[in-house]
């Protein structure tokens, strides 16, 4: 059986559980309003995926959902649909292995891999050079394509999965074009891979966080300690922060100040050694030690490398 099988027979089984347990309360309902079904799944059409496939990865029949999509001469589209057909397919969002290879979808987690995969020094004709697919022309506009195949989409997902963490030199990349590479990543302001959580960098309503406190005070300083160049969600805390203390006096304000700024420049150091100590005492690898200490694996490994354990002499 198919893991895709599986979760539709769990789905099914949750979903005959709660039925028998609404009918013995005198509250089931056998139809609901097909409007916001319809919408969701008018979305999953628009990301990429057919009727066959929400079929397919649902278990809902095929003229069910065309009869809610768009209705048979003469009748219109539903108005109800079926109560569990409704939470089978409202829970359903396609992951990206679900598409077919020429499925169009979108390229938000391309684009943002492809950039964060520059910003460590590999341009896009070395990553192409890995992946092996398409042509290197293809490959050159990634980093602001905003629709990709998913057979490109996964191809550098997997990549980006192994080399997030690796150099640019490690991969036969010069000096050089490494250094030009992330000057040109830099010019850009794009994020590198310690400012994207793995799970919501395809999501594009989520934005990098550069520091591991963007949209805090503590975030702004840490740009600034950084150099990195400051992120508007930073940008915007601070003058919150500012705001709330604009009836201090100066001297007080500038105190507090210096003190939110060393107290970032002490945090990523911190950070560093909490989780040599961690993995030290525990034996947590890079993923716990993370987990643990409320951080990325990406912000945590950055941290890593910019405070590196002193060798005593």
């Amino acid at each position: 059986m198919t893991t895709t099988e599986e979760a539709i027979r769990d789905a099914k089984n949750r979903w005959a559980r709660r039925r028998r347990r609404l009918i013995g309360y005198g509250q089931w309902q056998p139809f609901v309003d097909a409007a916001p079904v319809r919408q969701h799944v008018l979305a999953i059409q628009a990301s990429g995926m057919g009727v066959a496939g929400i079929a397919a990865r649902t278990g809902v029949n095929r003229g069910s959902i065309d009869h809610l999509l768009y209705g048979s001469a003469p009748c219109p589209p539903a108005v109800q649909i079926r109560t569990e057909n409704a939470a089978a397919l409202l829970s359903y969002w396609p992951t990206l292995d679900d598409y077919e290879d020429r499925s169009v979808i979108d390229g938000t987690g391309t684009r943002r891999r492809m950039q964060a995969l520059a910003a460590t020094g590999l341009p896009p004709k070395a990553v192409h050079r890995q992946v092996r697919i398409g042509n290197p022309q293809t490959f050159e506009h990634l980093t602001s394509r905003s629709k990709v195949t998913a057979r490109t989409a996964r191809a550098v997902r997997d990549f980006y999965n192994q080399a997030s963490t690796k150099t640019a030199e490690q991969y036969g990349v010069t000096p050089g074009i490494a250094t030009r590479t992330r000057n040109w990543a830099a010019k850009n302001r794009w994020a590198g891979p310690e400012a994207w959580d793995d799970d919501l960098i395809d999501d594009p309503a989520h934005a990098p966080d550069w520091t591991g406190h963007c949209g805090t005070d503590r975030g702004y300083w840490t740009h600034r300690w950084q150099k990195i160049p400051v992120c508007g969600r930073c940008e915007s805390a601070h003058a919150e922060w500012l705001a709330a203390r604009a009836d201090l006096g100066v001297r007080e304000r500038t105190r507090q100040q210096l003190a939110a700024r060393a107290a970032a420049a002490h945090r990523e150091a911190d950070l560093a050694h909490d989780a040599r100590e961690l993995m030290r005492v525990s034996g947590l690898d890079y993923e716990q030690a993370a987990e643990r200490l409320g951080v990325t694996r990406q912000h945590l490994q950055q941290a890593l490398v910019r405070h590196p354990e002193a060798v005593a002499a």
